[in-house]
This record gives C-alpha cells, structure tokens and sequence, in this order.
C-alpha cells in the first residue's frame, strides 16, 4: 500500500464501524448514517485515480495560473489571474481553491470525473469531465474543447 492511500483504511473502517453501529440500533442519533457516509466517501477517495492526479498538482498550490474551462475563461472574470491555494480530491472529483489576483477571495472550482490529464511543468490540461463548476454553478459544457486547462504564469 502507498503511504498516500494509509489515512484512506482507518477512515472507511470508522464509516463502517458506525453504519454498522447504526444499522443495530446501538447508535440512535439520525445523523450517524450521514456521517458513516461521509467517513466511507472520504476513506475511499484516497484510493482513485483522482486523488493521484490531485497528488500531482500540488506543485502548484502558489503558483499563479490562466483558467479555461471548456475553451472560455472563467465567468466573471475574464483576464484575471489565480493564485492556486489549494487542490483535493473528494470521491471522483477534483477541487481546487482558486484566488483571483492581486486581492480576492478564494473561489471553489470542480472537476467531477476528471479523464485524459496532461500535467506539464507550465500548464495543465484535463480533457473531459463530467461537469466543472465554479463558485458552486456548473459552467456549460462544450464537448468540442477541453474541460480545464491551467497556465502557469511565470
């Protein structure tokens, strides 16, 4: 096992542990299927292909960025640059936490389902995806271009 997918085993096993707890009714509170749920999910997501893709783009958590996605800049902010804050991967999605420069907040951006990446050391591609979403709207999706693309700005 690779040391990225350990903290992924006690996790799915705690989510195990309490849906079992609360399928038995040793654990009443309606909640701790909702949070068996959880733990299971997030164990998971340490196992995928896009936690190892998420793995790979931490180099550019920093780095100042140019976003497309599907062949348009992102809405409400065209010609503005990023500063990568973070990327995860929950499940089968891909999130990074974007900050538009010189002074803004950090904006949520989703790839769920990311497929045929290309990470280069300046730029970024994803060619498809199920949907990308950006501060919590999906951005339409255009089949003819590439779901993201980041450019790293020197």
């Amino acid at each position: 096992m690779i040391a990225r997918e350990m903290p992924g085993l006690p996790l799915m096993a705690t989510g195990v542990a309490v849906g079992v707890l609360w399928a038995t009714g040793r654990i009443s509170n309606p909640f701790a299927l909702v949070v068996a749920i959880l733990l299971f999910l997030t164990g998971a997501s340490f196992f995928g292909k896009t936690s190892r893709f998420a793995e790979r783009l931490r180099p550019l958590i920093g780095k100042s960025v140019r976003v497309t996605v599907w062949g348009s800049e992102l809405p409400d902010h065209a010609g503005c640059k990023f500063r990568v804050q973070s990327v995860r991967s929950l499940g089968a999605g891909l999130h990074l936490y974007l900050r538009p420069l010189p002074d803004g907040s950090s904006i949520h951006l989703k790839v769920a389902q990311p497929l045929e990446t290309i990470v280069g050391d300046s730029h970024v591609e994803i060619s498809h995806g199920k949907y990308v979403e950006w501060a919590g709207r999906k951005i339409r999706k255009d089949e003819r271009e590439k779901a993201l693309v980041l450019i790293v700005e020197s």
